[in-house]
């Protein structure tokens, strides 16, 4: 049996086939189909025979789909209007305008993969730009807590003495101000959210450095309070988190050096702060000892001018015939034994260090008082001899004694 060919959607059908199975058009054609009854009618009628209709409006064609299959418009098979062959219709089984839009849906794609891609392009950059930013300002801010770092460690390496406390007083603040600074303009800095947890551990180190580089001038500074042992021990922690917080710093492309400081510089102020109080403690017992010198020195000199005699008084006395010479004699007797037991006080008492010169000066003294004495002793004996020219040169030698005394006492 021959077979037939659809002129519409060229689907090959049965030789008998009057209507086309795939889009449901007459193949016969030689007539044409009412599309409301579906009654034949003749080539040139305008109208359907059977009810009316006219057969002169286009109906919509079957149009293929993506995979190739045609489907029937809704009103059923349709008919070729032969009025519409004037018109300039692409055929209904032509693929192109699938093509067409096919084409145009790519272009539409292409051109939103394109502005993604570029959207994509541009966060890419920008935030590959705030992380560029955010690792050069934290290289500059961990370069100032090195330069701290190496500060402390050049002023402590040396023996502490009390002059490290004045030579940090003077370049420290300095360094304080620079860190400060620098934390500053890198807190300003924004931080990409994948470095986060570095950013709080570079937060907390810096916080860390600024009480460190606090704590060691205040213990040099006070070395002997008890106070001072409270803030080693809080710069013995602070060294140990510090050390803790350079090792779990990991930010790309910063290098990070161990904390260079340990527990060795706390035992290392410890220590100064101990020999400072031994010091203070000697210069306290020196200091008892001096007082209690000083105290029996005034106690000598005291008793030295109540022991004065007026020896001088007493011979005139005795001239006018008041006293005797036996009382006279006592007298100078007394007075020179009260100097000489004051001298040997002197020479008896402790003596600090340093004040050894004092101690001799005093006994020099008392000694010439005795000499003193004695001078006037033996004028006095010339004088109740009857010599009065052996005791007045005896009167004038204690008299000159007695101003040299008197200016040096």
């Amino acid at each position: 049996m021959e077979s037939q060919r659809c002129r519409f959607c060229d689907k090959e059908m049965e030789g008998e086939a009057a209507f086309c199975s795939a889009c449901g058009n007459e193949l016969r054609a030689g007539a044409q189909i009412c599309a409301k009854c579906q009654q034949a009618n003749p080539l040139p009628a305008h109208f359907c025979m059977a009810c009316g209709e006219d057969l002169t409006v286009p109906v919509n064609l079957a149009i293929p789909d993506e995979v190739g299959m045609d489907h029937p418009s809704p009103a059923g098979r349709v008919s070729w209007n032969p009025i519409g062959e004037d018109l300039d219709l692409p055929p209904q089984n032509d693929p192109k305008p699938p093509a067409r839009l096919i084409s145009r849906s790519l272009v539409v794609v292409g051109i939103l993969v394109a502005l993604l891609a570029t959207a994509a392009g541009a966060y890419y950059q920008n935030s590959r730009q705030v992380a560029q930013r955010f690792l050069s300002s934290s290289t500059q801010l961990i370069g100032q807590l090195e330069e701290s770092n190496q500060l402390l460690a050049e002023q402590l390496s040396s023996p502490i003495t009390s002059q490290t406390g004045t030579s940090l007083a003077q370049v420290l603040p300095g360094q304080v101000q620079d860190l400060q600074a620098a934390a500053d303009d890198w807190s300003a800095t924004k931080c990409p959210n994948q470095y986060l947890p570095q950013q709080e551990n570079l937060q907390q180190l810096v916080r860390i450095q600024l009480d460190i580089m606090e704590q060691i001038p205040a213990i040099l500074a006070h070395p002997l309070v008890e106070e001072t042992d409270e803030v080693l021990s809080k710069l013995g922690i602070n060294i140990a988190a510090a050390g803790d917080l350079c090792t779990q710093l990991q930010l790309p492309g910063v290098n990070v050096d161990e904390y260079p400081h340990s527990s060795a510089l706390t035992d290392k102020l410890s220590a100064y702060c101990a020999q400072q109080r031994e010091i203070y403690k000697a210069k306290l017992a020196r200091l008892e000892t001096m007082q209690a010198y000083f105290q029996q020195m005034d106690s000598i000199l005291q008793k030295n001018n109540e022991a004065k005699a007026g020896l001088g008084t007493m011979l005139d006395q005795i001239r006018s015939g008041e006293h005797e010479w036996t009382d006279y004699f006592a007298m100078i007797d007394g007075a020179r034994t009260a100097r000489a037991n004051l001298r040997s006080q002197v020479n008896r008492l402790v003596t600090p260090a340093g004040t050894e010169e004092y101690s001799a000066e005093l006994s020099r003294l008392l000694s010439l008082s005795i000499d003193y004495c004695d001078i006037m002793k033996a004028g006095a004996t010339f004088e109740s001899k009857g010599d009065y020219a052996a005791a007045n040169k005896k009167y004038i030698e204690a008299q000159t004694l007695n101003d040299q005394i008197q200016n040096q006492y």
